[in-house]
């Protein structure tokens, strides 16, 4: 399988990219366009992406992010029309995001995590809200529906397994939190391989990919 940064599928309103890993979304507000970025490469093909003004303009059209570590596909859009179509598709649950993680077993989870409530089988949820942790909030932790009751920590966001073989994961997402899946699995007691930052061996590869996409009666697929 081809593992650069490239073009998946064109279509008018429209374009699905390959995130390589090692690369960022968007850049940060103080960064600029000028930083190397998937917002960068898909601007300097399709213009119009810059347009389309999400939520904050240096992302354009950029639909959903992947975290630097993780590669597959995202979506971007090409005007403002489509932009807030899909974004009221995602707020009702109709924008999915399907993941392959490849992770390793671990005998107890990384600090800061509370006991896992769950018993890991095919079709389970894993829902929690998201507390910011560690040094400079690089990584997050899982917190129960009745653990914080703040503004800020009111959603639950839900990690779907859809099936477990031999250590790798397959999981749906109709809405993410930064490090949901890796923060979630690592919980479970089984990160992501090459997760240093969730208890992780180091590695020469991140065993977390977006493989699939589907949106409006759309299913796009690595």
């Amino acid at each position: 399988m081809e593992t650069g940064t490239r073009v998946i599928r064109e279509e008018k309103d429209f374009v699905v990219l390959f995130k390589e890993s090692g690369l960022d979304s968007v850049p940060l507000k103080r960064e600029g366009e000028s930083h190397p970025s998937l917002f960068k490469y898909a601007s300097s093909l399709y213009p119009e992406i810059k347009e389309a003004m999400g939520k904050n303009c240096w992302e354009g059209g950029i639909i959903h992010r992947l975290d630097n570590p993780t590669s597959g596909l995202v979506l971007a859009a090409r005007n403002k029309k489509f932009y807030e179509k899909i974004l009221y598709e995602q707020r009702n649950g109709n924008f999915l995001k399907h993941y392959r993680a490849e992770t390793e077993r671990t005998a107890k989870a990384a600090e800061g995590f509370p006991p896992f409530p769950y018993v890991l089988k095919n079709g389970l949820d894993i829902k929690s809200k998201f507390r910011p942790f560690g040094a400079g909030s690089k990584s997050v932790r899982p917190l129960t529906e009745t653990q914080f009751r703040y503004k800020e920590y009111e959603t639950v966001y839900c990690t779907h397994i859809d099936r477990i073989e031999d250590g790798v994961f397959h999981i749906s997402l109709d809405r993410g939190f930064r490090h949901q899946i890796r923060c979630h699995l690592a919980w479970s007691k089984n990160p992501i391989k090459g997760d240093v930052l969730y208890g992780a061996r180091a590695s020469g590869s991140f065993g977390l990919i977006c493989c699939g996409l589907e949106f409006l009666g759309e299913e796009i697929w690595l």
